[in-house]
């Protein structure tokens, strides 16, 4: 277990204790940490012709993208305060802004439930023509898409859309090798978002895949084909042939309440929290914990086994690192880099549910003497709020005989604690 200087440099602080928890060399991405830096991205945000401009991908002057995500991500921007944010827009960009939003939404509450288990196809089995392309480093789209996702830790939802479809219904490489390569540079990488992404994408949650060919380069960025090697013979030229998908069951056997934590501050102990802490999914000033506890010393424990295992970029370390070096300003804070479970057991702690597995398996083993409920966009529990605004397709995922879809769509959402 090792306490980290938050004086020294991001390099250095990387350098000494996570060179071998991470995949590349230290390198700054170009989205730097922090509450104050997400305050002042949300106060200038400007939505003006995002349904128009939402897809564009180069140049990247034309893009329509808020750049929100990697704050909204880390709990530096509640979902809530950007959606309010956009109220006075035009309808068209404003509601086609806000279907992003409830699919994160979405997203976070569908992993909450399933977990692990989006590692497999999840409504339908995926059949492709897959092969092995020889002149996958020639094609030029790929390649600008990768370089840019491995030097800024950013992709725009078109680009995610065409790599995802591109690794899982064309190449014959499994396709969470690319979903992990995704989740090991985004900034704003999250198994919910980014995997359940290449699920919709591949067809595995509706049964529709989505199908990348040229023309949506040439739409979309015609520069990147116009400098392609490979524009006269593009292997691409077509959609993917011969895609098939069957029904199967998603095997959804447990308790489905708890898995989206307390609707109100739950006490596990006759004690007073001495501490509060922080996890990667909740680092903001609003954090309820934080918020509420405001005068407790602050903990953030870098996992360093689960870190070993991700092999995450060193872009994220480092946004992290900003994000905490800006609490450390305001608040006693330690950061450690250890084991959670070891630390944790030996405190008494507040915390705000986070809708993630590990979070559940260290509570489970450590738990907190105050757990409060994370912040929906919607006041009541449950993401499935207000899905009359999100196609129901999406509802395809929730398991039969807890939820309808009438019931969803008129606001009857399941509520419940802990157990």
């Amino acid at each position: 277990m090792i306490r980290l200087d938050l004086n020294q440099s991001n390099e250095n602080l990387i350098n000494s204790h996570f060179q071998e928890l991470c995949c590349d060399n230290f390198k700054q991405s170009r989205f730097k940490g922090g509450q104050s830096v997400a305050d002042l991205a949300l106060s200038s945000l400007d939505i003006t012709g995002y349904a128009k401009k939402r897809n564009n991908v180069y140049p990247i002057e034309k893009r329509g993208s808020s750049n929100l995500s990697p704050y909204i991500r880390h709990g530096l921007l509640s979902l809530r305060d950007v959606w309010d944010r956009v109220e006075e827009f035009k309808y068209e960009d404003k509601s086609k802004f806000r279907d992003e939003l409830l699919w994160q939404e979405f997203s976070r509450h569908l992993y909450a439930i399933i977990g692990e288990k989006s590692k497999n196809y999840l409504n339908f089995e995926v059949k492709s023509n897959a092969y092995k392309n020889n002149n996958l480093n020639e094609m030029n789209c790929i390649k600008t898409i990768e370089d840019e996702l491995e030097d800024s830790g950013y992709m725009v939802n078109q680009t995610r859309m065409w790599y995802a479809s591109h690794f899982s219904l064309r190449e014959s490489i499994d396709w969470s090798v690319h979903e992990d390569k995704m989740f090991k540079h985004l900034i704003d990488g999250s198994r919910a978002a980014n995997r359940l992404g290449w699920h919709w994408v591949m067809g595995s949650q509706t049964g529709k895949p989505y199908g990348f060919s040229k023309f949506q380069v040439n739409k979309r960025a015609s520069m990147l084909c116009n400098d392609c090697n490979l524009k006269f013979n593009c292997p691409i030229e077509n959609w993917p042939e011969s895609i098939e998908t069957s029904p199967k069951n998603l095997d959804m056997d447990f308790d489905i309440i708890s898995k989206f934590g307390p609707t109100e501050i739950i006490s596990y102990s006759d004690s007073d929290p001495t501490h509060v802490w922080l996890t990667a999914e909740s680092l903001g000033d609003n954090d309820p914990a934080l918020e509420q506890l405001n005068e407790l010393p602050v903990i953030f424990i870098f996992d360093e086994i689960l870190l070993k295992h991700l092999q995450i970029s060193t872009k994220r370390i480092s946004f992290l690192i900003d994000t905490l070096k800006e609490i450390n300003q305001k608040k006693e804070l330690e950061v450690i880099l250890g084991n959670p479970f070891d630390v944790l057991k030996n405190i008494k702690f507040a915390s705000t549910f986070a809708p993630v597995p590990k979070y559940r398996k260290i509570t489970d083993s450590c738990p907190p003497t105050l757990e409060f409920p994370s912040s929906p966009i919607w006041p009541y529990r449950g993401c499935y709020a207000r899905f009359l605004a999100i196609p129901r397709s999406c509802l395809c995922c929730l398991p039969k005989g807890h939820f309808s879809t009438q019931s969803i769509c008129d606001g009857n959402i399941p509520t419940g604690g802990r157990s």
